[in-house]
């Protein structure tokens, strides 16, 4: 059983990862989550987001599906990137709007960009410190 530190029962977590090795340690990690939902697609991410509620999420930047042109334009055409970025932006106003969101990025400026896009209860916590940190549940 995985208890936030604000002693909260998790029953669904989502997280945005395309990395094989990241994605099983998630699922090894919250394997007795009822609720585990893993996607690597930014078009997948979105209207699920928006749906359900879930009690954390984990968020990264920098996607497979991401292309030059991607991340050139990302700042000015949110509606095309295809990115951790874009996801954190469509937080906002959605039933996961005040949901904890942990941005797991290796990418710095990234990560950054994904604060500014949605600062309601997130923070940053680069995939090497959070694996090998567990202060964020018991």
């Amino acid at each position: 059983m995985i208890i936030t530190l604000n002693k909260k029962l998790l029953t669904a977590v989502f997280v945005l990862e395309d990395d094989q090795m990241r994605i099983d340690w998630f699922n090894e990690k919250f394997w007795d989550v009822p609720f585990l939902f893993i996607t690597k697609d930014t078009e997948e991410a979105i209207p699920i987001l928006r749906l359900i509620k879930f009690d954390l999420i984990f968020l990264d930047h920098d996607l497979e599906e991401t292309s030059i042109y991607d991340e050139a334009h990302a700042e000015y055409d949110m509606n095309h990137a295809r990115n951790g970025l874009r996801v954190a932006a469509h937080l906002r106003g959605t039933v996961n709007q005040e949901t904890e969101c942990i941005i797991h990025s290796m990418n710095p400026s990234g990560a950054s960009n994904m604060l500014l896009a949605h600062p309601f209860n997130t923070s940053a916590v680069p995939f090497h410190i959070l694996r090998s940190s567990l202060g964020f549940c018991q």
